[in-house]
């Protein structure tokens, strides 16, 4: 048997397949590592956001906010900037705009009921 030239071949099949593991491999990583800074991204939203409808719910139920027609609400990394409209005699249409420090935008409505004083809708747009 002649196995001149076999181990040339083996070696570079063998190269081949190694170097093919290393590329989805890495591949994988950097996909995963994506999704999880968006995933990071979309729950810091919500959580700024609920974070900021809860507070101006306390502060209209408590009559702090009284007369106002807005305000902002600083966070580590972003702020929520929030514009009181009444929309009837009893209902107030709060408008919230949320700005991350990433350039990432969301606005959100709710409406403020002031003879139950809490929020009874809210709607959210990214």
């Amino acid at each position: 048997m002649n196995e001149k030239g076999f181990t040339y071949p083996v070696s570079i099949c063998l190269l081949m397949f190694f170097s093919f593991t290393l590329v989805i491999n890495l591949q994988q990583y950097v996909t995963e590592k994506r999704f999880n800074k968006e995933t990071e991204t979309i729950l810091k939203q919500e959580y700024y956001m609920m974070g900021a409808v809860r507070q101006v719910e306390r502060l209209l139920k408590d009559g702090t906010l009284q007369g106002s027609s807005g305000g902002t609400i600083q966070y580590r990394t972003g702020e929520v900037i929030y514009e009181i409209k009444p929309l009837t005699a009893s209902t107030d249409q709060i408008t919230f705009r949320l700005k991350l420090d990433t350039n990432e935008e969301s606005i959100g409505f709710a409406n403020y009921d002031k003879e139950m004083k809490k929020m009874t809708k809210w709607v959210e747009r990214n």
